[in-house]
């Protein structure tokens, strides 16, 4: 089993083959496959890959990611060579093609242009550190909201655009002593205002 908790990390290159057989066999059936499915998969006494909490914190979530994706491009480059196949690393599954002739020059200069295979190749990213990470996450989650509703949040905090990440922590905890339940509040205004500090400080 992978230690994902270790503040340095360097996985032995068996440990990374064991891992990219492992892909390989689930993959072979040409069934599309969320990496969250390979995770879960993963995390099962058999095979024994990952803790079962290797999902419970940003940082080992993040190595958990970084293996897999990383073992995925590496099949990818594996299954061109051998024209067995195409792998297809999208958002939404990961998938074993057919191997098509008339597209193998089309997937060749995919590879060859594809930042996020150069990525997640270079083992020197899993060492990343937390607070990197959790600026990483933050940031994902940052784009994900919209500005109405980043605007919503603030402007229901009481707070101006401009506040920062200390203003908005401040503030909250001011606001929910003043609503909280317990002190006689309302609790689903109680409840927006706490989804909005959690939505503001991801």
């Amino acid at each position: 089993m992978l230690n994902l908790k270790r503040e340095q990390i360097n996985p032995p290159d068996e440990s990374l083959d064991t891992l990219q057989q492992l892909l390989s066999s689930q993959l072979q059936d040409g069934q599309c496959h969320t990496e969250y499915q390979l995770i879960q998969w993963l995390k099962q006494p058999v095979p024994g890959v990952f803790q079962h909490d290797a999902l419970s914190d940003s940082l080992t979530l993040f190595r958990c990611h970084f293996l897999v994706m990383h073992c995925l491009y590496r099949l990818r480059l594996e299954w061109l060579a051998q024209q067995a196949g195409w792998l297809s690393i999208e958002p939404l599954g990961v998938q074993l093609l057919p191997w098509d002739t008339r597209q193998a020059s089309d997937n060749q200069q995919v590879c060859e242009a594809d930042s996020l295979a150069r990525y997640y190749l270079d083992l020197t990213h899993l060492s990343t550190d937390r607070e990197t990470v959790d600026k990483l996450l933050r940031g994902i989650w940052q784009q994900t909201l919209t500005p109405d509703q980043r605007r919503n949040d603030l402007r229901l905090l009481e707070l101006e655009e401009g506040a920062n990440e200390a203003d908005i922590r401040r503030q909250y905890r001011r606001l929910a002593m003043r609503h909280h339940p317990d002190r006689g509040g309302n609790v689903s205004h109680f409840q927006a205002l706490l989804a909005a500090y959690q939505r503001l400080t991801l």
